[in-house]
């Protein structure tokens, strides 16, 4: 089954109980983890991300409130400290950025790891994605376009073809449509932002979904999967009464 992130990012606005409340939601769409990201506004020198940051502290109960309610917790960290402190965590997979696709520390840092790795390949070349690949020795690679939101022109999900498999794809387009179209391009991971409210002020709130849309997207998802079959060219159940009026004559 394809593996479905609702990625809350910094779309918590530097709120705990918009936090929680962003863990509910993608718990009942139906996702599979909800992610959110662990960074120093400060090491990335980007001060106007300060109050969007996340404490340990807030990470340790965000996960704890996942266990909880059975969702998992994922994390993308932006140092390695913060990567060695979400595996100590105990988190069950790490997943890397495309800002960090090129972070060599990083990747090595998470190779080390032993734990399974999905990585963004957003502004990279095929041979960066390879080169990141064969580095951590084996990941789940996503395509992805760095764009907030995404125009449809530069999707490019042919791209799909050319990732070392397993692929899946991190979806910054307005609406689900390319995500669905991903999943029936053989995408066996699907990430996508998720909000509490498209028109709220933020980095990424216009490249989101709210949750009555991503639990669309999911429901979406299951039946391409469905409807994907096991490959093999034959009558199938449904076409018998056909069979028997058109073949018996």
């Amino acid at each position: 089954m394809t593996f479905i992130i609702a990625e809350g990012g910094v779309n918590h606005d530097g709120s705990w109980t918009k936090a929680l409340d962003l863990i509910d939601a993608a718990h009942k769409a139906g996702a599979d983890a909800v992610k959110f990201q662990l960074f120093s506004a400060e090491k990335l020198k980007r001060p106007e991300l300060k109050s969007l940051e996340l404490t340990h502290g807030a990470i340790r109960a965000l996960k704890a409130h996942c266990e909880e309610i059975g969702i998992e917790f994922l994390c993308t960290p932006f140092d390695v400290d913060s990567l060695w402190f979400l595996f100590d965590l105990g988190v069950k997979r790490l997943k890397i950025s495309s800002g960090c696709l090129t972070n060599q520390a990083m990747l090595q840092a998470a190779r080390d790891t032993g734990l399974p790795v999905i990585i963004s390949t957003g502004m990279s070349t095929a041979d960066q994605a390879w080169e990141a690949y064969r580095l951590l020795g084996h990941c789940t690679t996503l395509h992805c376009t760095s764009a907030y939101p995404c125009p449809i022109e530069d999707v490019n999900l042919r791209v799909l073809d050319r990732l070392p498999p397993p692929y899946g794809y991190s979806d910054h387009t307005e609406g689900i449509l390319v995500a669905l179209a991903a999943v029936a391009r053989g995408a066996t991971v699907i990430e996508k932002h998720l909000t509490l409210d498209r028109h709220a002020q933020g980095p990424d709130h216009h490249a989101s979904i709210e949750p009555d849309e991503f639990s669309d997207m999911v429901k979406g998802i299951r039946l391409i999967e469905k409807s994907l079959g096991d490959g093999i060219k034959r009558p199938m159940p449904s076409e018998k009464p056909a069979m028997k009026l058109w073949r018996s004559q």
